[in-house]
C-alpha cells in the first residue's frame, strides 16, 4: 500500500488565491450591503431652535430624532428665567444624524446685586432708584407720622446692601403727613377788624389783605364780607379774604 503524497507548491498556491479571492468578496459586499445599512440608519435631521425652552421641554421636542440635549454651562441673564435655554451647538437650523447630542447653555437668572438704600428718600425717588437698580416695587405700607410733610421711606426689606437678584422686589413702609385738620369758618361779618384778624390767627390761617369799602351808617373797620362764607369746612392754614367798612 503506498503513502500519500504530499501538497505540490502549486496546488498551495493556488488555495491561497482562492481564499484571498473568497476574501475579497466578502469585504466587498460588507462594504455594499452591510456598511451603509449602519451608516444610514442615523439619518441626517435638522436641529429645531431650542431657544426659551428648559432642558427637560427641550428632550422631549428632539426625541422624535433620537437627540440628546445636554447641559454644558450656566449663564447670567437679566430677563430669561432660571433654567431656560440661550444658547446651543450646533445651531438651529443646521443638519445633524440622528443620535448626536446637542449642547446648551441656559440662564442662571438675572445678576445678584447690592439693594439700594432708600431710607429718607421720596416715594417717587425710591421708585426711580429701584427701577435704575433693576430691582422692583414690592408692597408698600403707609403710615402716617406727624413729624413729616412729605411721603418719605422709612423702612424696607431687604434692607440696604443685601444682595438680591436683580428683577426682585424690595418692599418699603412709606411714612405721609398727617391729613389737615378741617375746620368751620365762623361768621366774622359785623365784627371789629381786629377782632377777625385774632379769630384767623387762633384757626392757624392766613389772612390776605384786607379790601375797604365805603359805607354809610356802620363804624369804620367793621366786617362787611368774607371768604370763605359761614360755616363752610376750611383747612388749617388756609388762605381767608376779608371785606371791611372803610375808616
Amino acid at each position: 500500500m503506498s503513502e500519500p503524497r504530499g501538497m505540490k507548491v502549486y496546488e498551495f498556491l493556488l488555495l491561497l488565491a482562492g481564499l484571498a479571492l473568497i476574501a475579497v468578496i466578502l469585504l466587498v459586499a460588507v462594504n455594499f450591503t452591510v456598511i451603509p445599512r449602519l451608516i444610514h440608519r442615523n439619518t441626517v435631521v435638522v436641529i429645531p431652535d431650542l431657544q426659551g425652552l428648559s432642558v427637560k421641554g427641550a428632550n422631549i421636542s428632539v426625541s422624535d430624532h433620537r437627540l440628546v440635549v445636554e447641559e454644558s454651562r450656566q449663564r447670567a441673564h437679566p430677563s430669561i428665567p432660571e433654567g431656560m435655554i440661550l444658547e446651543q451647538t450646533p445651531s438651529a437650523g443646521s443638519p445633524i444624524r440622528s443620535g448626536r447630542t446637542i449642547r446648551v447653555v441656559t440662564s442662571s437668572g438675572p445678576p445678584s446685586g447690592g439693594v439700594p438704600d432708600l431710607a429718607g428718600l421720596s416715594f417717587r425717588q425710591a421708585e426711580i432708584t429701584l427701577q435704575r437698580e433693576n430691582f422692583r416695587l414690592g408692597r408698600v405700607l403707609r403710615l402716617t407720622r406727624a413729624d413729616i410733610t412729605t411721603p418719605t421711606v422709612v423702612y424696607q426689606n431687604p434692607p440696604a446692601g443685601r444682595e438680591l437678584r436683580k428683577g426682585r422686589p424690595v418692599q418699603l413702609v412709606v411714612g405721609e403727613p398727617a391729613p389737615p385738620s378741617l375746620l368751620c369758618m365762623p361768621d366774622l361779618r359785623g365784627i371789629p377788624l381786629y377782632l377777625a384778624r385774632q379769630q384767623v390767627a387762633d384757626a392757624g390761617c392766613v389772612l390776605a389783605p384786607v379790601s375797604y369799602e365805603r359805607t354809610d351808617g356802620l363804624a369804620a373797620n367793621r366786617i362787611l364780607r368774607q371768604e370763605p362764607l359761614p360755616g363752610r369746612r376750611i383747612r388749617k392754614g388756609e388762605r381767608i379774604e376779608l371785606v371791611a367798612s372803610s375808616p
